[in-house]
């Protein structure tokens, strides 16, 4: 635990327990001041978070054609399979929030369609799938990529084994202690906000489900219950090490999941699905950019604001857990690999999911005879989710069985945000980049205090999700630093001819 940077630690945890602690004793003034914060933030710069997001896919897009992106991050070769590489990275990204979502935000986009459609309209459903995919595709993919290129560069070419954010941010902004702490604060609870408030939804929608099979009380009691199981099963996994358990859970995780969305393909109404992903497809390709640059000054809806710059400054914030995950899997990958493996299996999943569980959830709503609407006015999301699952055949157990796989999504998270943070905080990391097991399962302990912390204080989760957009704001500003810096180390980087001849050396022996 001497390699534990206590200076960003215990401030990061404080923050965001104190922001937990003033929301439980002043719950409604807290909601207000946060979501006044949003409101800011969305109304002055969600016109930018658009366009730079969108820039940002063109700039990834053009380093992965471009020569450095041959380069080769680290001298071996691959230490994880293509599928096992894709896997780590989906899973570590979307955890359980996306079949969560991926039925959710379509009953939500019918009830208040996007582009001036008439609620629960056949325009509304047609932009309902449309939308989900849009918001977990490839602009989502891309801010959680980027961060992991500049780390990348830092550990494996210039052999750096510190992975501050402040530290890849000096050569451009200077040595200013205050400066350097802040962004580094500021990364860590963005972190820590944005996956405390996943983890506690994903707390919630287990706990709807356990208390639906066994028919016991939904309370604090089971979501704190449901918490420790997630501490001692990750406990557990950190033991057996890196590659034997995050890699093995994540890929059985994976094909579990397939497998059951498979099932639902099949044992719902497939045409209908089938049909409706394609026409969903069919839209947001023709409306990609109307959709990615709508910010609807007129009508004033509030649906870009909402939605798309909600979940675009949502990535922002979570880009340290990302940025580094994907940097301690990446060995021997290239950046154009990086990039390519990200956005297009990280969409390509998304979009996998979302087609079958909000396609079918669309369905049910409008042809099935299953009110999910009302389930969702009357008991929340998470109680019509698992509302949802029932109408399956086998009802309980294709509910557990849906519950156990909810589980393990949402424990690689956990295990992915564990990692990263420990790199974050570790003053030298060892060549292989992973963190002392002691500083994981103390972030992992973290993670789940704040969770916990979330349930005791109410309302805490509102006024954190809306801090975690003010966070982003920041890291926002903090790509733009990280992308010059990038380009002026690419370019003037005497190791960066060496290093794409030894990749295509590589490329060449390599079968």
């Amino acid at each position: 635990m001497n390699n534990l940077n206590f200076g960003l630690t215990i401030p990061a945890i404080l923050m965001v327990l104190l922001v937990l602690i003033v929301s439980s004793l002043f719950p409604e003034l807290s909601q207000t001041m946060a979501g006044n914060a949003m409101t800011f933030v969305t109304t002055w710069f969600g016109w930018l978070v658009q366009l730079g997001s969108l820039a940002l896919v063109f700039f990834l897009f053009w380093l992965a054609c471009s020569k450095y992106g041959t380069i080769r991050l680290g001298d071996d070769k691959p230490e994880y399979s293509n599928f096992s590489y894709g896997g780590m990275i989906f899973t570590a990204g979307v955890g359980a929030s996306l079949i969560y979502w991926g039925i959710g935000e379509p009953m939500y986009d019918l009830q208040s369609p996007p582009l001036f459609a008439s609620a629960n309209s056949y325009a509304a459903a047609a932009w309902s799938v449309t939308y989900s995919m849009f918001h977990w595709g490839i602009t989502g993919w891309a801010i959680y990529c980027f961060p992991a290129i500049p780390f990348s560069y830092a550990f494996y070419i210039q052999k750096k084994r510190t992975l501050k954010l402040s530290t890849l941010c000096e050569p451009v902004l200077g040595k200013h202690p205050l400066v350097a702490k802040s962004i580094d604060l500021i990364a860590i609870f963005g972190t820590l906000a944005a996956f405390a408030s996943s983890l506690a939804l994903t707390v919630s929608l287990l706990s709807s489900g356990v208390s639906e099979l066994f028919a016991v009380e939904n309370n604090l009691l089971l979501q704190g219950s449901i918490i420790l199981l997630f501490v001692v099963v990750l406990f557990a996994v950190m033991l057996l090490g890196f590659n034997k358990g995050i890699n093995r859970i994540s890929d059985y995780t994976v094909v579990a999941a397939i497998s059951f969305a498979l099932l639902v393909l099949f044992a719902t109404n497939t045409p209908f699905i089938l049909n409706n992903v394609t026409d969903s497809l069919g839209v947001m390709l023709d409306n990609f950019f109307r959709m990615s640059l709508w910010t609807d000054p007129v009508q004033r809806s509030g649906f870009p604001q909402s939605w798309t710059q909600y979940y675009w400054f949502w990535y922002y914030a979570y880009l340290i857990m990302m940025g580094l995950f994907i940097t301690r899997i990446s060995r021997g990958r290239t950046i154009r690999e990086v990039i390519l493996y990200t956005i297009f299996m990280g969409s390509f999943g998304c979009a996998f999911f979302i087609s079958i569980f909000g396609g079918y959830a669309v369905w049910a709503q409008l042809f099935g005879g299953y009110p999910v609407q009302t389930w969702m006015s009357e008991g929340g999301l998470s109680f019509a989710v698992v509302s949802l699952i029932q109408t399956l055949p086998a009802k309980n157990i294709t509910l557990t069985v849906f519950l156990i796989i909810e589980f393990f999504l949402m424990l690689t998270t956990m295990s992915s945000a564990s990692v990263a943070t420990a790199m974050l905080t570790t003053n030298q990391l060892s060549l292989n980049g992973d963190p002392d097991n002691r500083v994981k399962l103390l972030w992992a302990g973290a993670i789940a205090l704040i969770s916990f912390s979330v349930f005791l204080c109410g309302g805490g989760i509102d006024t954190i999700k809306s801090l975690c957009v003010v966070a982003g704001l920041p890291m926002m500003f903090v790509y733009a630093i990280l992308a010059k810096q990038l380009i002026k180390q690419l370019s003037g980087d005497p190791l960066q001819e060496k290093n794409t001849e030894e990749s295509f050396e590589y490329q060449q022996v390599t079968p």
